[in-house]
């Protein structure tokens, strides 16, 4: 399995789809991994490189005992791409993921050819109550409920392998960031520099999402110049899992 240490130090998974001067990074949300973009890097055409790291304390990544923050995920990532010779890429991030996008885009804006933000970590940032924690702590201790959880963050996909896979390996290999991702959300707060951004931005929403609300969404677009915010109504939280070829295609006709 494919591994590279950082600049920082830090040994870093991934997993690699395609070839060729496109290229395309992929990161994955809270509790989650790069298996996720399984179906999506299958399906991208020839003369793309599609790479999706697994972030610092999830999959089979480093898990550092230290707390982390957003700025720490995205350089991460931003080492990460010097490491495998990625000069440009159209940068895509689900959940907390496109929360490192958008900080990666903001501090590493010659690295951005495009933006894709799905279901993403507003430009304000996603705060979780203090009292919550006191109910993830149990989470994360007992499988079936993070499993349940993990369940609701993708409801209408297809109830099959792969989504027993994606579960199965989250609450094995992530569990154990999902505290730490939690508190470096909660001092997230992009909302003057994404002002800044400058590359076509497009962010996907799905709209049965119990986390991030569509409000968050309407606000990360008006705060980016320029970008086109699409609803679906068909999706939830995970649209490249829920509707891997829909999203695909969609991507693609993006990078157009």
């Amino acid at each position: 399995m494919p591994t590279i240490t950082l600049a920082n130090g830090l040994q870093m998974f991934y997993r690699e789809h395609g070839a060729g001067d496109r290229v395309v990074l992929l990161i994955h949300g809270n509790t989650a991994s790069s298996l996720w973009w399984e179906r999506v890097m299958a399906q991208l055409p020839a003369g793309v490189r599609a790479v999706a790291p697994d972030l610092r304390g999830c999959g089979d990544s480093e898990k550092p005992a230290d707390q982390w923050s957003m700025n720490d995920l995205a350089e991460d990532i931003y080492q990460f791409t010097q490491a495998m010779s990625i000069g440009k890429a159209v940068v895509v991030g689900h959940s907390l993921g496109g929360g490192v996008a958008l900080y990666l885009t903001v501090n590493h804006p010659a690295l951005v050819e495009k933006l894709v933000l799905v279901n993403s970590a507003p430009a304000e940032g996603l705060k979780t109550p203090p009292e919550r924690y006191a109910q993830l702590e149990v989470a994360v201790k007992m499988p079936e409920v993070l499993k349940m959880a993990l369940g609701a963050m993708m409801p209408t996909a297809p109830k099959d392998e792969y989504y027993a896979r994606l579960l199965e390996e989250s609450i094995a290999k992530s569990a154990a960031a999902l505290i730490p991702n939690g508190h470096a959300l909660d001092e997230m707060d992009l909302t003057e520099q994404a002002k800044g951004i400058a590359v076509p931005t497009l962010i996907l929403y799905g709209k049965q999402d119990m986390l991030v609300t569509l409000p968050m969404m309407e606000r990360t677009q008006a705060t980016i110049p320029g970008s086109v915010l699409e609803v679906w109504a068909e999706v939830g939280h995970s649209a490249p899992v829920e509707d891997s070829v829909r999203f695909t295609r969609r991507l693609v006709e993006f990078m157009a």
